[in-house]
């Protein structure tokens, strides 16, 4: 028996005009011109990609024209829930375009993001929409030279000259945190951040000292900095051997981490120890992710408007694609305090 047998060369353009009688420049049109063709005559080249399940070479229109039917999402971690409702955001409204979307994960190391930003330019991708590493732009910088237009993502320290950029005030999140525990009583907290050259990182860790000295505190005196390899729970659940060090007189009053995972790393961590939140320490996370309502107790978190800052991102795109005088803007939400079980008043 052949190893091809059952198998069948595909339908090409040439076989759909022979079907419906008309040259292949006609099929084209009614693919990608349709107000070019006679109605009578597009119908029966609808009527034979119909019958004959024919399906159009993407890659060789790609060729021809330049550009893909594609975009990408360049994330940090694609294993973390709120980079899911992002791309929630994007695909649907790249879809409404008929575009599609290339999800890419750089795992928070520059070297996967700049393999997959070269990816992108040998795939020809109409755009991307990308969440860098770090502050360095040149990646960025890179791709448009290869005539790949790009939108940060999650970036609010970004020149309107370089690209467009969405992102949510981390400076007003990180003192959103700061105040409510505060205003619960805790003078000695400890942030709990990833990589320290993430802007998200340092901007929420300047809101949260700006809070502390806002209230008339030190804020050397009050904040204490961990940083962690990455941003997962295993990695919060790993760093409250560090939290804790120095017993119970020293011990941090509440935890304030730089998003839910690590904050659900951290009630688990506790857990293991004896420990819980927020009877031995308070604890708040960043992004209000699905899973931060189902955990027990429910996480104190700083809600970011996930889907919006995908769609937002992918409609600046489209933009940039569509429009000759585009000019880049930088978009910027407000985040919002969801105040749940995890933390409480200090009791001495």
């Amino acid at each position: 028996m052949s190893s091809t047998e059952g198998t069948r060369r595909p339908v090409g353009i040439n076989d759909v005009a022979a079907r419906a009688g008309v040259s292949p420049g006609t099929v084209s049109n009614v693919l990608n011109r349709p107000e070019r063709v006679a109605e009578s005559t597009r119908r029966r080249v609808e009527r034979a990609v119909q019958e004959l399940d024919y399906v159009r070479n993407s890659s060789g229109r790609s060729l021809r024209s330049g550009r893909s039917d594609s975009v990408g999402l360049l994330v940090l971690d694609v294993t973390n829930p709120f980079f899911a409702e992002v791309a929630r955001g994007v695909e649907d409204t790249a879809g409404e375009e008929g575009l599609a979307v290339v999800l890419l994960n750089s795992g928070e190391q520059a070297a996967r993001q700049q393999r997959s930003i070269r990816l992108l330019a040998e795939q020809r991708a109409a755009g991307a929409v990308i969440m860098p590493v770090d502050g360095d732009t040149a990646d960025l910088l890179w791709l448009r030279k290869q005539g790949v237009p790009g939108v940060l993502l999650d970036r609010g320290d970004v020149s309107d000259d370089i690209a467009c950029s969405v992102s949510v005030d981390n400076h007003a999140g990180g003192m959103a945190a700061g105040r409510h525990l505060i205003n619960l009583g805790h003078e000695r907290i400890t942030y709990l951040s990833g990589p320290g050259d993430l802007e998200q990182c340092r901007t929420r860790l300047e809101g949260l000292r700006a809070s502390v000295a806002e209230s008339g505190a030190d804020p050397d005196q009050v904040v204490r900095v961990i940083h962690t390899a990455q941003l997962n729970a295993e990695s919060g659940e790993k760093a409250v051997e560090e939290v804790l060090a120095g017993g119970p007189k020293r011990r941090p009053q509440a935890v304030f981490c730089t998003n839910d995972q690590l904050a659900v790393g951290v009630i688990k961590g506790l857990g293991e120890r004896g420990l819980s939140a927020p009877s031995d320490l308070s604890v708040v996370g960043y992004d209000d992710v699905n899973l931060a309502a189902l955990v027990h107790p429910g996480l104190t978190t700083v809600a970011q408007p996930k889907y919006e800052l995908g769609r937002s991102a992918m409609e600046l795109l489209l933009s940039e694609l569509n429009d000759p005088d585009h000019s880049h803007v930088r978009l910027r939400f407000a985040p919002e305090l969801t105040v749940r079980g995890s933390t409480a008043a200090y009791r001495p």
